[in-house]
């Protein structure tokens, strides 16, 4: 017997997959023999893998603008799900995301699963909540978008939640939730406070602003900015390539040691606890039925300007013209025709 262990010790490694939320350690013991494994085959088409050594690249492609539906999630959650360590399983040290669409990395949920309260609905917000989780949790993989389109809404929620950042000269970014009177519910939020200071998350959230690849980069948001879509191709695949050379253990103990810079996980739940009511009331459920008719989730002047589109939508084009300009909105607001959309009573 005691031959048999030192012959499996000397054959097997353990690795460590920690609970980035709540610090959890479990070991996971792994045959040196390693099994090759591949992502799953996306239930619903909207991602394809292509596999060099220990790198997965994931190719987003859900036409006309990686709009965050119940398949594109669903994929998404069965796909991160895969990528948990296991026994006798061989999980990928570097995933990066990508899009296959020009203008768009991934924007925001499905507004339509919002306007009509379903089980399907209701599941793929769960989803989507879990499949930041996991971002985060799986401390076995370092998880690298590569942003050269917009991310918007529950898009820039994921986003925020990978482990690396990297823009192309499309890369446009907003979380631009209080604009619409919501709070994003998938932890997007919380994330960007620790990446960017309280004061900018703040003048960004607060004043749903857009940020481009350049100015992404100033802040934090984007690790570093590409002039050009092939050479942030190229960088991006030669730093997964380097993590990729290196053991995973010190990957998954170095990614753990920096997850005290988390929000917790009871901050994540409470803020989908303020997100449910909000949702629900009948002017968010105006606010939806008027970005469903703008929109109509296609690559459309609405989708393709958000934020300012909603801005200009919900508070009106001279609104939006004046903030544009500088001018003050305690004077946008003492305008008599838009006193009643920011919420004051005569």
């Amino acid at each position: 017997m005691l031959a048999f262990l030192t012959t499996l010790s000397l054959f097997s490694t353990a690795i460590c997959h920690r609970s980035a939320g709540h610090g959890h350690v479990t070991h996971r013991i792994l045959s040196l023999h390693k099994r090759e494994n591949s992502p799953p085959p996306s239930r619903n088409g909207k991602l394809s893998f292509t596999q060099t050594a220990n790198v997965t690249r994931v190719t987003i492609n859900n036409p006309p603008i990686n709009l965050l539906t119940t398949e594109l999630i669903s994929d998404l959650y069965e796909f991160l799900l895969w990528t948990q360590p296991g026994p006798f399983k061989t999980t990928p040290k570097v995933v990066i995301f990508s899009s296959a669409i020009p203008d768009f990395f991934i924007t925001h949920f499905d507004l339509g699963n919002l306007a009509t309260s379903t089980p399907e609905g209701q599941s793929a917000l769960n989803q989507l909540v879990q499949c930041g989780r996991l971002l985060q949790s799986i401390t076995s993989t370092a998880f690298i978008a590569e942003v050269n389109g917009r991310t918007f809404g529950g898009g820039q929620e994921l986003n925020a939640q990978m482990d690396m950042r990297f823009a192309g000269p499309n890369a446009l970014m907003s979380q631009y939730e209080n604009s619409a009177g919501f709070v994003a519910q998938a932890g997007g939020q919380l994330f960007l406070g620790p990446i960017m200071g309280k004061a900018r998350a703040l003048e960004y959230l607060l004043g749903s602003k857009q940020l481009d690849a350049r100015r992404g980069t100033e802040l934090g948001v984007f690790n570093n900015y590409y002039g050009d879509a092939r050479t942030l191709r190229r960088e991006v695949d030669a730093l997964a390539a380097r993590i990729g050379l290196f053991p995973q253990s010190a990957l998954n103990n170095t990614k753990f040691s920096l997850s005290f810079l988390n929000p917790t996980t009871e901050q994540l739940d409470q803020q989908i606890a303020d997100f449910a009511p909000i949702g629900a009331s009948p002017q968010s459920q105006g606010v939806i039925r008027q970005s469903l008719q703008d929109s109509n989730e296609t690559a459309n002047e609405y989708e393709l300007n958000i934020p300012n589109s909603v801005v200009q939508s919900l508070y009106g084009p001279e609104l939006s013209a004046m903030l544009d300009q500088g001018k003050s909105v305690l004077d946008a607001v003492d305008d008599p025709n838009h006193r009643s959309k920011w919420g004051y009573k005569e």
